[in-house]
């Protein structure tokens, strides 16, 4: 990509996403066009541009159908809570403009007003992040925390644009967040499931070959499996790896 590094690739790919957020999930083909259009891409770039928006579920020209993609248990508390909002007063842009307006000068009063009126918007946020791992509840929680948060940080901004940026984009990060640390876990785990699948199986080729329960140091040797390792699988499984000799 000709004057196009990977970070920036990234940066621009990060704001687009954050434009489309702002417009419902959405953008134009003339809005991707135009964010690449000093680099000159060629269709092969641009396809993964669009790719990569396809994958981060934003539609372009036409809105992806998010509701075709929430099942289960994600589907009955979205049903839930899109009941229990329906219940608030509708705020229009315009009202969602003067309380924005209202907090950045430092009217505490106008908050709680301002928090709610971005409620639907953190559920249209958490719907891009949904599938991946993360309880739908779990995410509209988090991003209705990062709004809430947000309020005392809207003095630092100069226009009530710049401000429901700041407040999507911290969302989205906060969001983000979950969704990794929830992945980093699961691998964690999973790290952790082959560790003791391999243990047991060398422990039992071991004590087959010297017809007798091997200890911790032993498999250590043979796994490269550090003892104080071993232990603590052996402890986390309660012991139930027989064949070798270990006292809690």
């Amino acid at each position: 990509m000709k004057g196009l590094n990977e970070a920036t690739f990234t940066k621009l790919l990060v704001e687009l996403k954050e434009t489309a957020v702002v417009q419902g999930n959405l953008l134009t083909t003339e809005q991707v066009e135009e964010q690449f259009a000093q680099y000159h891409l060629n269709d092969e770039q641009m396809a993964l541009v669009y790719e990569y928006l396809k994958g981060a579920k934003i539609g372009v020209d036409e809105p992806v159908d998010y509701d075709s993609m929430i099942e289960g248990e994600d589907r009955k508390y979205l049903d839930m809570y899109l009941e229990e909002l329906a219940q608030l007063p509708t705020v229009s842009e315009g009202k969602k403009e003067a309380l924005l307006l209202s907090v950045m000068s430092g009217d505490t009063s106008a908050r709680n007003e301002l928090t709610e009126a971005f409620l639907p918007q953190v559920v249209d946020i958490a719907k891009i992040y949904a599938g991946q791992g993360v309880l739908l509840e779990d995410l509209i929680g988090e991003g209705n925390v990062a709004v809430a948060v947000l309020m005392d940080m809207l003095g630092s901004q100069s226009t009530a644009k710049e401000a429901e940026e700041m407040i999507v984009q911290m969302v989205m990060q906060a969001m983000e967040s979950l969704v990794y640390e929830n992945q980093e876990e699961s691998e964690g785990a999973g790290e952790w499931a082959e560790k003791a699948n391999m243990l047991l199986e060398k422990a039992n080729e071991l004590a087959d070959e010297l017809l007798r329960k091997v200890t911790p140091e032993e498999v250590s040797k043979e796994t490269g499996i550090s003892v104080e390792e071993i232990e603590e699988i052996l402890q986390a499984t309660g012991g139930k790896i027989e064949v070798i000799d270990w006292k809690k």
